[in-house]
């Protein structure tokens, strides 16, 4: 089984495999006779719980292992007294499925295999491989991009750390890389220059953005992991007071970068617009009450705070960010939209 694929996906392997058509598996497990065809590629199949317990038995897996894998099997608001077990969804147009990685479904069927969207492009580690949103149907080989590679690695590690918190962290980061792509600020003439031209594209090619901006986003989410482990005990940067310390801040993200002079001459704005939304709530009395509390264990996972107090596991990446400019939209006139 392929961990984080659609359902519809792994019915389409699983009546693939048995010679059988989609349609006859779905009315196997309890689908209507009108029941159409499902595109893995743009629809999603809800099952409910007569219908899980089916297919459970048609593919000699547990439900236990079945859930697991199919991280969406779940989702859907089917009842056991349904009449209609089965039911094919479209995805939202901006949810659409990842194409697994070609090399790691190669040995598991012929057809693409489809993923849960949780962002509009995934990493495949195994492989060294950026795969794209459906409609695309990109598959990258990134042997001539390492650091990309690199980044994910600690983007999981920062992950395991942090908890879900890290998925709001790492969409914020990347819209402040977004904002300096936009703004051909930061590393616009430099490694991001560099990286477009291994890809052979331009800036017109804006499915490439998330890649090519990719390992100073990870970059950034962690910078702004050490400044949240901070504000959840009520303290700002390095334990000073509110409002002394987000230069100093700013200031340390850019040396992190490599790019102390491009965060002075502009780059700041975006990590201020981010400080702006995470400033530091806790009451001064309260502050001074903990001036001894230290920040939160690296090791342990991050409490949801505002502005995330909702972070959505699936969907866009952006969707989870709580600064709100867009990719290709203009970067003025732009109205605040809280996550959440």
């Amino acid at each position: 089984m392929v961990r984080g694929e659609t359902v519809a996906s792994y019915l389409w392997r699983l009546a693939v495999l048995n010679g059988m058509g989609f349609e006859e598996l779905a009315r196997h497990i309890g689908a209507p006779r009108t029941i159409g065809v499902a595109d893995p590629g743009t629809e999603e199949v809800r099952l409910g719980p007569v219908a899980r317990q089916r297919l459970a038995e048609a593919s000699g897996r547990s439900l236990t292992q079945l859930t697991q894998a199919l991280v969406s099997l779940e989702d859907g608001r089917i009842t056991a007294r349904a009449r209609r077990q089965v039911q094919v969804e479209p995805w939202p147009e901006d949810w659409l499925p990842v194409q697994a990685c070609a090399l790691c479904a190669a040995g598991h069927s012929e057809q693409p295999v489809w993923r849960v969207p949780g962002g509009q492009w995934a990493v495949c580690l195994r492989h060294r491989r950026w795969t794209a949103m459906a409609r695309g149907q990109f598959q990258v080989g990134l042997e001539r991009l390492p650091e990309v590679v690199e980044a994910h690695v600690r983007r999981v590690r920062l992950e395991r750390r942090t908890g879900l918190y890290a998925r709001a962290l790492m969409a914020d980061a990347q819209q402040v890389a977004v904002y300096w792509w936009q703004c051909r600020q930061m590393a616009w003439r430099g490694v991001w220059r560099a990286r477009q031209e291994v890809l052979g594209v331009d800036r017109s090619a804006l499915w490439a953005v998330p890649l090519v901006v990719y390992p100073e986003a990870v970059i950034v989410a962690e910078a702004m992991a050490v400044r949240e482990r901070q504000r959840a005990v009520g303290r700002s940067f390095a334990g000073g007071p509110a409002g002394w310390s987000t230069g100093r801040w700013v200031e340390w993200v850019g040396g992190r970068l490599g790019m102390r002079a491009e965060m002075a001459d502009g780059g700041h704005r975006g990590l201020e617009a981010w400080l702006v939304a995470h400033r530091n709530t806790v009451p001064v009395a309260e502050r001074l009450a903990r001036r001894e509390a230290r920040a939160v264990p690296r090791s342990a996972p991050l409490a949801l705070m505002e502005p995330h107090r909702v972070v959505p596991v699936h969907g866009p990446l952006e969707e989870a960010s709580c600064l709100p400019w867009r990719l290709g939209s203009p970067m003025t006139g732009m109205p605040w939209r809280p996550a959440g």
